[in-house]
């Protein structure tokens, strides 16, 4: 019998597909990174000799990284396994794409060393590393693909002069409300070096680094600077998970007020915990966000959480979106109570 004529028994088949799964998600972020993706959804099509001669890549694993797509039929290749075209699958996985690389890349050793942190005498100090680099490109993809349409949106309703972006990661939200207002003078803040490296190329690239400037700061531990004085509008996205527990969070939105004196709305926009979910019910996104986020000893509050923490804290809800994708996700504008 060939390999083309097995037929597996249904146990063999459901662990070979949770395997493959697992390997097209790394092949997944890695034909993200070296621009395979993008020419696929370019051309629908690519000769893997061609893109490796272009590329100064490897023939054989960039073969490799597509058999890894077709498992999942987001490619197909040709017999002779020498050209590939986009599958059925492509354009959803080419649309989650930054979820792929989110886990995999900024995740990726957090997941290879999972055993070690379950250990709780190998907790100590910095036991968590994450690609800080990596999560900030998939979160700028995220927000840009999951969260900006929405919040564009709401921002129609609002009068806007000085926008500051908390935890503005590669910069891309700064690009987006750059070209919506040309008016607009933008502050982008983020506690990273690498991600504010990345929004300093994505600004200057927009051409709009004369609109924006660029500050290294930490949400938790901010203060108010004189930069800081004049906005009136703050927006953060994907990072008000790290401000819990609750009386954490609480007092940081209630410094907001402080740092920002001027602040008319603060727009959050961030993923919730989930809630009445059992085992295979779970979405796109979900289970890995919360399983990094359980090893790493962090709180996901649920929305209802947010929303008592929110009254607390001297803000009010005067406008909230839920979103489908990813699952458990909202954006609020808050205004002063």
């Amino acid at each position: 019998m060939t390999t083309s004529q097995q037929r597996l028994p249904e146990g063999a088949r459901y662990c070979a597909d949770t395997f493959n799964g697992a390997i097209a998600s790394a092949a997944l972020s890695a034909a993200w990174e070296i621009g395979l993706l993008d020419e696929l959804d370019q051309r629908r099509r690519v000769d893997i000799a061609a893109f490796a001669e272009q590329r100064d890549a490897h023939p054989h694993t960039v073969r490799a990284i597509l058999v890894a797509l077709s498992s999942r039929r987001i490619v197909m290749l040709d017999p002779e396994r020498k050209v590939a075209e986009t599958d059925i699958g492509f354009d959803d996985a080419f649309r989650a794409r930054a979820f792929f690389y989110w886990l995999t890349r900024g995740c990726g050793e957090l997941l290879t060393t999972l055993p070690v942190k379950v250990v709780n005498s190998l907790r100590q100090g910095g036991f968590v590393r994450r690609d800080a680099r990596a999560l900030s490109v998939a979160c700028r993809n995220i927000t840009q693909t999951y969260f900006d349409p929405a919040l564009c949106d709401m921002l129609e309703k609002l009068e806007l002069g000085t926008v500051a972006d908390l935890g503005c990661g590669g910069g891309e939200r700064l690009r987006t409300l750059a070209a919506l207002r040309p008016e607009l003078r933008l502050i982008g803040v983020d506690k990273s070096a690498s991600a504010i490296s990345l929004a300093r190329e994505a600004v200057r690239e927009a051409g709009v680094a004369d609109r924006v400037t660029l500050l290294q700061d930490d949400l938790v531990t901010m203060g108010p600077r004189p930069e800081y004085g004049q906005v009136d509008t703050v927006t953060c996205f994907l990072m008000g998970h790290d401000l819990w527990p609750r009386q954490n969070c609480v007092r940081t939105l209630r410094r907001l007020r402080t740092v920002f004196p001027s602040a008319r709305n603060l727009i959050l926009g961030d993923t919730c915990r989930s809630t009445g979910l059992d085992g295979p019910e779970h979405p796109m996104f979900t289970l890995g966000f919360e399983t990094v986020h359980s090893v790493m000893g962090q709180l996901v509050p649920t929305i209802d959480e947010w929303s008592t923490a929110i009254e607390e804290s001297g803000w009010r809800i005067v406008d909230r979106r839920l979103l489908d994708v990813p699952a458990f996700s909202f954006i609020d504008v808050l205004a002063p109570a």
